[in-house]
C-alpha cells in the first residue's frame, strides 16, 4: 500500500480536511485537531529509537520495501511474493498506525466516545475483563471459558441469558442464582455463597446450601437454604445496612475475616489453603432495602476496583432482570390466587351452616396457600381480654377430612405470639420462633412438637380485630417467605369478611334457636288444656242471653261462660260447615289466656268489644259488610288487645321499649296483631284452614286494618274523611267504593272498642273505675322514673276523672256513635246511651267545680264523696248558698247538650233515613268555654283553660 493511500485511510484526502462543512476542533498540546490525524509523512515513518531524520534514505527505503525488492531467478514464484509484501504491507501499517494512536490517545478518546457505539464499546471491555481474568487465574481451568463460550458476551447478554433461564424455571432462586454465577464469572473468583436476609429481621440470615462435589459454574440451584451462624455473618450485615460493595482482606482484618467456606477447600484440593480476599456486592430491591448479598472469594490475588465496578455494573441489570421476575410471579401468583379464593369463596357459601365447620374449612384452605404444617384460629373476647379457639392446632392432612373435636381453649390476650399480633394489630413473620422472647413453649413442652417458624396474621373488620391466625412450619422450607406474607394478607381480607358473617349467622341461628325455645315455652304457658277444650266440649247448658242487647251487662259472666258466649255469637253470625267446633273452642281459650290480667285491658275488655260488634253487625240488616269482612270484623274485636301491658303507646316509646324498637307507630296495636297471628299458626288453633287461600289471605288482611284502626292516634284522621263525606248537600258515602267500606270498618272497631261509654250508668261507672286504675299504674310508674304523670293518670289527683270523661266523652265517643248512626242507622242506642252518660259526667265535673269554688269561698260545705265520684243519684242537691249557681250551670249544659241530639230521624222502607242540615254534631269543639285537649288518647281540659277558668 502506498504512502499516499495510507494517509487517505486514516484521515481522508487532503481537501476532505479542509473542507468549509468541518467544523473547528478544540486544538491538542501540540496545536493540532484532535479529530484530524496529522499527515503521516516520510519522516514519521520508522520503528525504530532512532528519529528518522537521523535516518539514511537507503535505510527508510529499506525499511518500507523490504519485501518488495526483486528476485533474479526468472523462477521467481511471483503469487508468493505478492503474498509476502501484502503480508508484510498489513503489519507495518497496523504497527504504524498503533504507534501513531499511541502518540495521539486525545484524538482516539474523542473517536471513540462520539463515533463508536455503547454496545460496542461494552464488547471490548467484556473482552478485556475476560483476558485479564484468564492471565489472573490460569489455574483455575473451570473459571476459563470453554471453546464453545463466546469471549464477546456482553451485559446485555447476560441479562438475556438470565430471562432465559427465568422462562424456564421462574423461580426466583432460580434467577438469583444464574445472576451469581454471571458475576463471578466475570470478575474471575474461585467460589461464592449467596446470602438472605430478612429487612424485618435484621440479624437473622440464611444462605444457599451448595453441592461441596461439584465445582461453582456446575452448581445446580441450590433447593434449601440454612440459617448462617451470626459470628460469620457481621460483614454481611455490614454490607446490607450500607448498601454498598465491600472488599476484605485476611490481612488487613484477620478478626473479622470470616471462615474459608468448605466449598473453596474442596476446589483447591487441599484443606492447608484458605480464602484471603473477599468482595461483599448487596443485591437492592426496588423499596431501597437489601433483600441478598453476593460473597465472592480468592485466595491469591485481592479485588481491585475493577472488580467491583463490574460486579455492580452486572448486579443493576440483573437486579431489573429480577425485578421484573418478581412482577412476572406475583402476577401468576395473582391469578392462582384469584382461582383460590373463589373456591374459598365457594366453601364458604357451602359451609355457611356451622361456624366451627367454617372455620375449619378456611383454615384447611389458608394451609394449603402457605403450605403450613399446623393452624390455628383465635377469636378476641374483649369483653373478658381473652383469645379464645375452637380449632387450635389443626393438622394438614391433604385428601383427608378429618372430623375436629370441639373444644374451647383461652388464654389471655397479651400471651404469646399471637396475644401480641392481636393487641398491635402487626403481621408477624419469625423465622425461628425459640429465639423471640414473645414465644409461648408450653405447647410444644405438653405435645413434644417442635416449631420452627411461625406466620401469624391479624384478622380486621372495619379496621377491629376480630381475630389471629396463626400458621406453623413450612412444609417445603424452613420458614415463611415475603410471597406467603403478601398471598396470604390478601386471603385475610376474604376470611375476615367470611368469619364476620358467618359469626352474624351463628347469632341470627342462635337466637332462632332461643326464639323456638321461648316460642315453646309460650305456647305451653298461653295455651289453653286440652282438658278446657273438653270441658267446654261437653258443656251443653244452654245460655238464655240476648246477645243483640247493646246494653247487655259484661259484668255478669264468669271466664267460663264468656268463652261459651264467644262460640255462640260466632255460631249465630257464620256458617259452622266452614269452621271446626274443636279448633273454634281451642281457639278462644287460647285467646282468653294470651290477655293479661291488668286492670282494663283484659279478656273482659276483648269480650266486651266482641259482644258490641256482635251487636253492630246483628243490627247491619242488609248486611252492608260482606262475609269475609264480618268474620275479620268479629275475630279482630276478640283479639284487638292481646298481651297488653297496660300501657300507652307514648309510655312504651318514651322508655324504650323493644316493642317500640320494632314498631315506629301503632306499637301496641301491631303487637296485638302478631300474637294473632301466632295463634292461628299453633297447632289445632288456625280456625280458617278449612277455607281457601285466597280467602284466608283476604280476612288476615281486614284483621290487620281493624286491629290497628284501634289505634285512637288512626281514630281522628278516619273521622275526618267520613265526616267530608258528609258535609255536602247528598251524602257521598257509598258501599260499593272499597275505601268507604275501610273506613265504616275502622270507625265500627272505635265504637266497638269504646262501647263502655255506650253502657247503662251502672255498667260505665264500673268501667271507668278499672280504666283508671290502669292509668294510675302507669303514674306511679311514671312518678318512680322522676316524671311527672298528667293529671288523668295521677293518683293524687281523682278529681281530675269526671272532667276527663267529659271530655272523653264528648270528643272521641258521641262523634264516633254520631257516624257510626249515619252509616247504620241501627246503633242509635249507643249514640243515645253515650249521651246520657255525657249529661251524668257532666253533672258531676259541676260537683267539683263548685267544691273548688266554695273552697275559694271559706265554705265549710262539702258537695264532693272522698272518691271522687259521687253517687249515682242524678239529681244534685246542694244546700248552700251556692246552690242557685250550680243549677244555673246544670240547665246550660243540658241546654247545650239537648241541641246535641238529633231531631226526629224519617225512616223510608229501605231504612234508610235523613237528617236535617240543621243537625249539629259539633259539640265536641267547645262545652261551657272549656277547651279539650287529647292527652294520652283521653281528652282533658287544658291547663291555660282551667287556670283562667273562674266558673
Amino acid at each position: 500500500m502506498s504512502e499516499g493511500s495510507n494517509a487517505g485511510l486514516a484521515y481522508g484526502d487532503k481537501d476532505s480536511s479542509r473542507s468549509s462543512n468541518t467544523p473547528i476542533q478544540s486544538k491538542t498540546s501540540d496545536g493540532r485537531s484532535p479529530q484530524l490525524l496529522p499527515p503521516i509523512g516520510k519522516a514519521e515513518i520508522g520503528f525504530s529509537g532512532t528519529p528518522a531524520s537521523l535516518k539514511s534514505p537507503t535505510e527508510t527505503k529499506a525499511r518500507f520495501h523490504a519485501g518488495c525488492v526483486p528476485k533474479q531467478s526468472i523462477y521467481m514464484d511471483w503469487n508468493s511474493v505478492r503474498a509476502d509484501k501484502k503480508k508484510h504491507s498489513d503489519a507495518e501499517e497496523q504497527e504504524t498506525i498503533s504507534h501513531y494512536l499511541n502518540r495521539n490517545k486525545d484524538y482516539l478518546e474523542t473517536y471513540i466516545l462520539e463515533s463508536v457505539p455503547q454496545d460496542v464499546v461494552e464488547k471490548w471491555l467484556h473482552m478485556k475483563m475476560k483476558n485479564n481474568a484468564i492471565n489472573v487465574h490460569p489455574k483455575l481451568s473451570y473459571n476459563r471459558p470453554s471453546a464453545s463460550h463466546d469471549h464477546s458476551r456482553t451485559t446485555k447478554q447476560m441479562f438475556m441469558d438470565i430471562l432465559k433461564i427465568y422462562k424456564e424455571d421462574p423461580r426466583e432462586h432460580t434467577v438469583l442464582w444464574q445472576l451469581a454465577k454471571s458475576v463471578a464469572t466475570s470478575i474471575g473468583v474461585e467460589t461464592y455463597r449467596v446470602y438472605k436476609l430478612f429487612p424485618d429481621h435484621p440479624t437473622f440470615v440464611q444462605h444457599f446450601v451448595i453441592d461441596h462435589t461439584k465445582l461453582p459454574q456446575n452448581q445446580p440451584v441450590p433447593s434449601t437454604l440454612e440459617r448462617s451462624d451470626p459470628q460469620q455473618v457481621e460483614l454481611v450485615l455490614e454490607v446490607a445496612k450500607k448498601g454498598t460493595s465491600k472488599r476484605v482482606s485476611r490481612f488487613d482484618d484477620p478478626l473479622r475475616f470470616p471462615e474459608t467456606p468448605l466449598s473453596l477447600l474442596k476446589s483447591c484440593n487441599s484443606r492447608n489453603k484458605q480464602g484471603n480476599y473477599i468482595l461483599y456486592q448487596p443485591i437492592i430491591t426496588k423499596s431501597g432495602k437489601t433483600s441478598y448479598v453476593l460473597e465472592m472469594w480468592r485466595t491469591k490475588d485481592r479485588f481491585k476496583v475493577i472488580d467491583e465496578e463490574i460486579s455492580g455494573h452486572i448486579v443493576v441489570w440483573g437486579s431489573v432482570a429480577l425485578h421484573y421476575c418478581k412482577l412476572y410471579v406475583d402476577k401468576k401468583r395473582e391469578r392462582n390466587m384469584s382461582d383460590f379464593l373463589l373456591d374459598v369463596v365457594k366453601a364458604i357459601f357451602e359451609e355457611m351452616v356451622s361456624l366451627d365447620q367454617l372455620i375449619k374449612r378456611i383454615l384447611e384452605f389458608a394451609q394449603r396457600l402457605v403450605n403450613a404444617d399446623r393452624a390455628s384460629l383465635f377469636l378476641v373476647d374483649y369483653r373478658n381480654s381473652e383469645l379464645v379457639s375452637t380449632v387450635f392446632d389443626l393438622k394438614f392432612e391433604p385428601g383427608l377430612d378429618l372430623d375436629m373435636e370441639k373444644k374451647e381453649i383461652r388464654m389471655p390476650i397479651n400471651r404469646g405470639i399471637a396475644g401480641h399480633v392481636a393487641l398491635s394489630g402487626e403481621t408477624m413473620n419469625i423465622p425461628d420462633a425459640y429465639s423471640d422472647y414473645r414465644f409461648n413453649r408450653d405447647v410444644d413442652e405438653a405435645t413434644g412438637y417442635k416449631t420452627i417458624s411461625i406466620l401469624c396474621m391479624p384478622i380486621k373488620v372495619e379496621g377491629k380485630v376480630i381475630g389471629v391466625v396463626q400458621m406453623v412450619n413450612k412444609r417445603d422450607d424452613k420458614y415463611f417467605g415475603d410471597d406467603d406474607e403478601a398471598a396470604f394478607e390478601i386471603f385475610s381480607t376474604f376470611f375476615g369478611l367470611a368469619l364476620h358473617h358467618a359469626r352474624l349467622y351463628d347469632r341470627i341461628m342462635r337466637k332462632e334457636q332461643k326464639y323456638r325455645v321461648a316460642l315453646e315455652v309460650l305456647s305451653y304457658h298461653n295455651t289453653c288444656r286440652e282438658y278446657e277444650v273438653q270441658a267446654m266440649l261437653l258443656d251443653k247448658e244452654p245460655l238464655n242471653v240476648d246477645f243483640a242487647d247493646f246494653y247487655l251487662d259484661p259484668f255478669r259472666f264468669d271466664e267460663f261462660e264468656k268463652c261459651k258466649c264467644i262460640i255462640s255469637m260466632f255460631r249465630d253470625l257464620f256458617d259452622m260447615t266452614q269452621f271446626d267446633i274443636t279448633t273454634l273452642t281451642r281457639f278462644t281459650l287460647t285467646v282468653k289466656k294470651n290477655y293479661r290480667t291488668v286492670p282494663y285491658h283484659n279478656f273482659d275488655h276483648g269480650w266486651t268489644v266482641a259482644h258490641a260488634m256482635y251487636a253492630i253487625l246483628k243490627s247491619d240488616v242488609k248486611e252492608r259488610f260482606d262475609y269475609n269482612k264480618r268474620l275479620a270484623l268479629f275475630v279482630a274485636c276478640l283479639c284487638h288487645d292481646l298481651d297488653h301491658r297496660g300501657y300507652t303507646n307514648k309510655y312504651m316509646s318514651e322508655t324504650a321499649s323493644p316493642l317500640a324498637a320494632m314498631y315506629t307507630t301503632s306499637t301496641l296495636e301491631h303487637h296485638h296483631f302478631n300474637i294473632t297471628v301466632t295463634i292461628l299458626q299453633q297447632d289445632g288453633h288456625n280456625i280458617f284452614s278449612h277455607i281457601s287461600s285466597e280467602d284466608y289471605k283476604e280476612i288476615l288482611g281486614f284483621i290487620r286494618h281493624c286491629i290497628l284502626a284501634t289505634d285512637l292516634a288512626a281514630f281522628f284522621p278516619n273521622l275526618d274523611k267520613i265526616r267530608e263525606l258528609y258535609r255536602s248537600d247528598e251524602a257521598q258515602f257509598s258501599w260499593d267504593d272499597p275505601s268507604h267500606r275501610d273506613l265504616a270498618m275502622a270507625i265500627s272497631m272505635t265504637a266497638a272498642d269504646l262501647s263502655a261509654s255506650a253502657k247503662p250508668w251502672e255498667i260505665q261507672i264500673k268501667t271507668v273505675k278499672v280504666i283508671f286504675e290502669e292509668f294510675y299504674d302507669q303514674g306511679d310508674k311514671e312518678r318512680a322514673a322522676g316524671r311527672i304523670p298528667i293529671p288523668m293518670m295521677d293518683r293524687n289527683k281523682p278529681e281530675e276523672q269526671p272532667a276527663s270523661q267529659v271530655g272523653f266523652l264528648s270528643q272521641i265517643c258521641i262523634p264516633c256513635y254520631d257516624m257510626l248512626y249515619r252509616i247504620l242507622p241501627n246503633t242509635k242506642p249507643m249514640y243515645a246511651m253515650a249521651t246520657k252518660n255525657l249529661n251524668r259526667w257532666k253533672a258531676r265535673a259541676d260537683k267539683i267545680l263548685f267544691k273548688q269554688d266554695s273552697k275559694k269561698d271559706n265554705s265549710k260545705d262539702s258537695l264532693e264523696p272522698k272518691d271522687g265520684i259521687g253517687d249515682d243519684d242524678d239529681d244534685v242537691t246542694v244546700k248552700n248558698e251556692g246552690n242557685k249557681r250550680v243549677e244555673i250551670i246544670r240547665q246550660e249544659s243540658k241546654t247545650i247538650i239537648g241541641e246535641a241530639q238529633p231531631k226526629p230521624v224519617v225512616w223510608n222502607d229501605d231504612e234508610e233515613f235523613a237528617v236535617e242540615q240543621t243537625f249539629r254534631s259539633n259539640i265536641w269543639k267547645e262545652i261551657d268555654g272549656v277547651t279539650w285537649i287529647e292527652e294520652e288518647g283521653v281528652l282533658v281540659a287544658s291547663e291555660a283553660t282551667k287556670k283562667d277558668d273562674t266558673v
